[in-house]
């Protein structure tokens, strides 16, 4: 299997979970009429908050099965931390709440390319994760550099490059998913070929072992020969 043991070694619906849910907001935010800044704010912390509760379970999950976890806690505790920081600070200016926003991008852009780069070994894979981490730091970017007033007046154009960049994060995240159950099928099927061609050679194996014993048993000793004495009979003389 070309996928070593790290956080992309994770079960494929944790990506399909993940996936499915980034691509639904990002439809959402790139078709959407609604322009209630509050608003858009308050679904993009739901959508943050819903990521980590899935990876919340991804670290139950590789916890449970003594997997490497590290990378999950990190990637859990940046989305949980920022959906509150989101939700529960409504009264701080909008300029905030969009830096965050892009702050946010820009560091699960930085992951993707670490996942491309350090924990993948098929191409594929490793371009999907890059070229992902890519698009996200330079929204991340485009948006913080964009100042105070820019950002205000066009905050729904914002949320809406955000949103761009959920539809590719969760196209990866699918396409990646599928793959990875095509791998884990692969791994079975491997696994299985070599449980079976063990048990073929201990058999053969344990049938050489008998038909060699039973050889053995049938080979004829060779007799020793038994050297008669014979004893000579002392005649004593009558006087």
């Amino acid at each position: 299997m070309s996928i070593k043991r790290k956080y992309v070694d994770s079960h494929w619906l944790i990506f399909a979970f993940e996936g499915a849910v980034a691509l639904l907001f990002g439809w959402f935010a790139l078709f959407t009429n609604l322009t209630d800044t509050g608003a858009l704010v308050s679904i993009v912390g739901s959508l943050l908050l819903g990521l980590g509760i899935i990876e919340l379970f991804n670290l139950l999950r590789r916890t449970h099965l003594n997997e490497t976890w590290g990378f999950t806690l990190v990637s859990a505790l940046i989305e949980v931390g920022a959906a509150f920081a989101l939700l529960f600070t409504s009264d701080q200016e909008l300029v905030w709440h969009l830096a965050l926003i892009a702050g946010y991008t820009v560091v699960r852009g930085v992951f993707e390319i670490l996942i491309g780069l350090k924990s993948i070994d098929d191409k594929t894979d490793k371009f999907i994760w890059v070229i992902t981490g890519i698009c996200g730091c330079v929204m991340g970017f485009v948006i913080l550099n964009s100042g105070n007033a820019t950002v205000t007046d066009n905050a729904p154009a914002f949320i809406k490059f955000f949103g761009a960049y959920m539809t590719l994060y969760g196209l990866a995240n699918l396409i990646y998913g599928v793959h990875n159950h095509d791998q884990e099928s692969d791994l079975k099927t491997e696994r299985s070929i070599s449980a079976k061609k063990a048990a073929t050679t201990k058999r053969v194996a344990a049938t050489a072992k008998v038909q060699l014993k039973k050889a053995t048993a049938k080979k004829p000793v060779a007799k020793k020969s038994v050297v008669k004495k014979t004893t000579a009979k002392k005649t004593t003389k009558r006087k």
